[in-house]
């Protein structure tokens, strides 16, 4: 009887609990509907009741549109400037500390190691704006600049339509297991540079004789080429994209690491354009 007697005590409390919330719940909505409607009804009264306020409100979104028309006819410069840095000011985001160590952990990085921008490049061996880009390396130049204050990062982006990308990036990847970062480098600027135009692009034998160029032990560049866990290195890198979106190549993401502020530029781009967005994510 006392067991049943403390699980009735229970139920009510219980409920009793339920109901207090619930109360609490229907009041608080109640007062901020009523407060609501008591604002509500001192604008009406302030220009003589509802109809006298919505006739105002049409009015004032008239008068707002005529000027925005006129403004368009006589100043179509100061629109247009006003329009286009909005567009471009959308694109500066914050990343969080986190993000930013995951897209620089384990990775060769080009300049200062503790510089304020940093440059992630996100690139395909197959893609023939990459392989303009990297050639030229307008971007990656400026990390050996003397007194530069960025960074640079090369990120393997093989996109699933281009046919050999995912082998040459897997390839890259061995190089660097294999030999260093250093050797990493002359691989990938390699690749780049013997790529002919017109969808000619590496095969298995190549990037062996790639390799044995560079000195790397043959066996051990096969063994690692099978190894699933190079996949995953190069898979892991792809995928973070889903941290800030990024879709096409090449993309490069510029990075103020003292702010966290940074922009995505989801095109080719040289150095002048790089001076540009580094001033702007410097304010």
């Amino acid at each position: 009887m006392e067991a049943i007697r403390n699980s009735m005590l229970m139920i009510i409390l219980i409920l009793c609990t339920i109901t207090i919330i619930w109360t609490n719940y229907l009041f608080s909505k109640q007062t901020v509907i009523n407060l609501n409607n008591t604002l509500t009804e001192n604008e009406y009264i302030k220009i003589w009741w509802k109809e006298n306020y919505v006739l105002l409100q049409e009015i004032q979104k008239r008068e707002i549109m005529t000027y925005l028309n006129k403004i368009r006819t006589e100043q179509p410069d100061l629109v247009n400037e006003i329009l286009i840095s909005n567009k471009e000011w959308e694109n500066y985001k914050i990343l969080s500390d986190i993000i930013i160590n995951d897209l620089k952990k384990d990775v060769y990085i080009k300049g200062k190691t503790d510089a304020t921008y940093s440059i992630i490049d996100f690139s395909d061996f197959e893609c023939t704006f990459c392989i303009k880009e990297h050639n030229e390396q307008n971007i990656s130049k400026v990390a050996e600049w003397e007194d530069s204050d960025i960074n640079y990062v090369f990120k393997n982006f093989p996109l699933p339509v281009h046919k050999n990308s995912q082998m040459e990036a897997e390839a890259s990847k061995c190089v660097e297991k294999i030999a260093g970062w250093e050797k990493y480098i002359e691989f990938v600027n390699g690749i780049f540079s013997k790529t002919k135009w017109g969808w000619e692009w590496f095969s298995l034998e190549d990037l062996n004789n790639l390799a044995k160029k560079l000195e790397i032990n043959t066996d051990k560049f096969n063994s690692c080429l099978k190894a699933w866990e190079t996949k995953e290195i190069v898979a892991r890198e792809f995928e973070q994209w889903a941290m800030i979106w990024v879709k096409s190549v090449p993309s490069k993401l510029i990075i103020n690491n003292k702010t966290w502020r940074y922009k995505l530029i989801t095109e080719a781009m040289d150095a002048s354009q790089l001076d540009w967005i580094i001033e702007e994510l410097s304010e």
